[in-house]
C-alpha cells in the first residue's frame, strides 16, 4: 500500500487552510441605485376584511416582488382587539404609527385593511393596475440615499449596523431612520370575533420597530440597534427593513431589506 509523502501532506494542507479559516460570509445589504417603493398593509386578525389583504400581501412577497423595487411590511394594529378577539402580533405603536401617517396627510380616520406605498395612502391598492403605476413612478427616480445594512444574528437578540446618506442636507429632526423585523410563516387558529373559525397566515410581520433613529445635518447616520426576539420568533423565516422617512410628512425616501442569512 502507497502512503503519501510529506511534502504532499503538507501542500494540501496548506492548500485548505484559507477555506478552514475563512469567516462566514457577512449579512449585509446595501441598497441600489433607483428607489425602492415601501408596501405597508395595516391589518387585523380582528378585521374579517383583512384575510384576503394578508393573502395578497403573501402572494407578492413569495416571488412576484422584486425586493430591490419593492419591500413589504404588516403592521398588525390593536384596535380592534376590543371585537372578541386578541391579536397577539398587534403593537399599540403599530396603531399610532397608522394614526400619525393619517394625521400628516390630512385624516382623522384609520381602518383596516389600508395599504400606503412610501408613506402615502393607497385605497385602490386592489386595482394592479393603479398600484402598479405607483410602483414604477417611485423605482424610475433616483435613489434619494444610501443605505447599508448588516445583521448580525445572536442567540437571544439581533444587532443591526445602519449606515448611509441621504444625498442632500437635511435640516434638524427633518429625516428619521427606522429599523423593523420581520417574520414570514406565521399563522393563527382564530376562536372568537369576526374570524372566528378562521386559520389566517400571515407574512412580513412586524415583529419590532425601532425609531426614529437621529440623522446628521450632512445627511449621513451611523447606528448600531441590538432587538430583543420576540416569542415564536424563527430566524429563519425572518428579516431586517431599514428605511429613511421624512419625520412631518411621512414620505419614505429609501428602503432596503435582509432576509435572515444561513448559518
Amino acid at each position: 500500500m502507497k502512503t503519501p509523502s510529506l511534502a504532499i501532506i503538507l501542500i494540501l494542507t496548506l492548500a485548505w487552510m484559507p477555506a478552514l479559516l475563512a469567516k462566514p460570509a457577512d449579512c449585509v445589504a446595501v441598497g441600489p441605485s433607483t428607489r425602492t417603493a415601501l408596501v405597508e398593509l395595516y391589518t387585523s386578525e380582528g378585521c374579517n376584511s383583512c384575510p384576503p389583504a394578508d393573502r395578497w400581501l403573501s402572494r407578492q412577497t413569495e416571488g412576484e416582488w422584486d425586493a430591490r423595487q419593492v419591500v413589504a411590511l404588516a403592521f398588525h394594529v390593536d384596535y380592534w382587539d376590543r371585537l372578541g378577539w386578541k391579536d397577539r402580533f398587534a403593537q399599540p405603536a403599530f396603531s399610532a404609527r397608522q394614526r400619525a401617517l393619517a394625521a400628516q396627510q390630512g385624516s382623522r380616520t384609520v381602518y383596516t385593511p389600508q395599504v400606503l406605498v412610501s408613506g402615502r395612502s393607497l385605497p385602490q391598492w386592489q386595482r394592479p393596475e393603479d398600484f402598479q403605476q405607483e410602483i414604477t413612478t417611485l423605482t424610475a427616480q433616483p435613489a434619494p440615499a444610501d443605505l447599508r445594512a448588516e445583521l448580525i444574528p445572536e442567540p437571544d437578540r439581533w444587532r443591526v449596523r445602519v449606515s448611509g446618506q441621504a444625498r442632500a442636507p437635511v435640516a434638524r429632526g427633518e429625516l428619521g431612520l427606522f429599523v423593523a423585523i420581520y417574520q414570514d410563516r406565521l399563522d393563527s387558529q382564530v376562536t372568537a370575533g369576526e374570524n372566528a373559525g378562521e386559520r389566517l397566515r400571515h407574512d412580513r410581520v412586524t415583529r419590532a420597530l425601532l425609531g426614529p433613529l437621529a440623522i446628521d445635518p450632512d445627511g449621513r447616520f451611523a447606528h448600531t440597534v441590538s432587538v430583543p426576539l420576540p416569542d415564536e420568533f424563527v430566524a429563519r423565516d425572518a428579516g431586517v427593513v431599514v428605511f429613511l422617512q421624512r419625520l412631518q410628512t411621512g414620505e419614505v425616501l429609501q428602503v432596503l431589506a435582509r432576509a435572515a442569512c444561513a448559518g
